[in-house]
């Protein structure tokens, strides 16, 4: 079975939760509203009773909601939010997939023996995210993802439910076919004229038909409803490397020069396989050969400038003695990219690692990096 979690109203929900004075009012987040620019990232859920909604341009919902608190988005904090979200579903099921930064589909079908029923899972889950995070989520369990997310529309906000097996169809062919995830305006006049107004329509139409106008996507809809577990394309579990160094050392500034280093490596290879890490973990090997490693959950990630302060604040936190090695792992892969990427940077990276393919990884190294670049005697 699949438990599909989604935070309700999530940039609001997470602003709430800093300054409770907000809760309960009509709460606008995005854009610059002094400047009346900019889009609706998220809206509360009193804002959209008067028709606010992402993503409006910010001039539109003033007019709409006059009233409304309106707050610039801060990303750092929204994913800082997510990590821990992340974490906390990751207790229940080691199979996850991120579809968000506040949505998650996470396969309990193994962990029902451990945790009681999977009703029973998704009420704790929801009582943690609001214990540990004081936002509220909404929690669906079906068998499959499509009807999972469907059901969890039903109930939004602080919603919880489960759909029977073998009641999958019963309970979404009723609904408008504007409840099916992936179905936008356009397709769904397209849908509305050949007859299709409820999923039940859709269902039922020739899949031959369907497929003549919509192509393998239009398949992919209909099959979803019964397709069990959850995304696991990825078969490459982990990437890492490591490195011994020639003598043990004490010396902060070189374990550090090495670590960058080596996130360097492992992002190469991140990159040209085009995943995105959600697990990053660093290993320590001391003198008398004894190990110690860490770890933390992030959001969807793949480039040094976001994975190496990771790495440095996961090494900072472990004890150190005299270390012979270092090492950094990625793993818990996803195709998802996070939602606040810095599109520059990945430009930046991606000609870089052009550059690599040409003329080898050492061809382009930062000057933290440059220290233990292979082509130099001593390190």
């Amino acid at each position: 079975m699949i438990l599909y979690c989604d935070m309700d109203a999530y940039f609001v929900s997470v602003e709430q939760a800093l300054n409770p004075k907000l809760k309960g009012k009509p709460v606008v987040v995005g854009g610059d509203p002094k400047e009346r620019k900019g889009v609706v990232s998220s809206a509360s859920y009193e804002a959209r009773k008067f028709g606010v909604h992402s993503p409006q341009s910010i001039s539109e919902a003033k007019r709409l909601c006059p009233h409304c608190i309106f707050i610039q988005t801060h990303f750092s904090v929204y994913e800082e939010f997510s990590k821990r979200f992340y974490s906390i579903l990751l207790d229940y099921s080691p199979k996850i997939e991120v579809f968000s930064i506040d949505e998650v589909y996470l396969d309990i079908s193994g962990s029902t023996h451990l945790f009681g029923s999977s009703l029973n899972i998704a009420r704790e889950v929801k009582r943690r995210i609001k214990k540990e995070l004081d936002i509220t989520a909404t929690a669906s369990i079906a068998k499959s993802k499509i009807v999972a997310k469907i059901a969890a529309e039903q109930v939004k906000p602080d919603g919880l439910i489960e759909i029977p097996e073998g009641k999958e169809e019963e309970f979404i062919s009723p609904l408008p076919i504007s409840c099916f995830p992936g179905i936008g305006k356009k397709t769904e006049t397209k849908l509305k004229e050949m007859g299709i107004y409820e999923i039940g329509d859709l269902l039922s139409y020739p899949l031959k038909e369907i497929y003549d106008r919509f192509g393998i996507w239009g398949v992919k809809w209909v099959k979803g409803v019964h397709q069990e577990g959850i995304s696991e394309s990825i078969d490459r579990k982990s990437i890492s490397k490591s490195h011994t160094m020639r003598r043990d050392t004490k010396d902060i500034e070189i374990m550090q020069s090495l670590l960058y280093y080596l996130t360097e490596k492992v992002v190469a290879k991140l990159q040209r396989c085009n995943f995105y890490t959600t697990r990053i973990s660093v290993k320590i090997r001391a003198a008398d050969f004894s190990e110690s490693s860490s770890y933390r959950r992030v959001p969807p990630m793949n480039l040094t400038r976001e994975i190496y302060p990771v790495v440095k604040e996961i090494f900072n936190a472990m004890p150190k003695r005299w270390v012979r090695l270092l090492g950094v792992r990625v793993s818990d892969f996803t195709k998802i990219p996070s939602l606040f990427q810095d599109k520059k940077r990945v430009k930046l990276e991606k000609q870089i690692q052009k550059i690599r393919e040409r003329f080898g990884f050492d061809s382009v190294l930062s000057l933290k990096a440059a220290y233990f670049s292979p082509k130099r005697k001593t390190n």
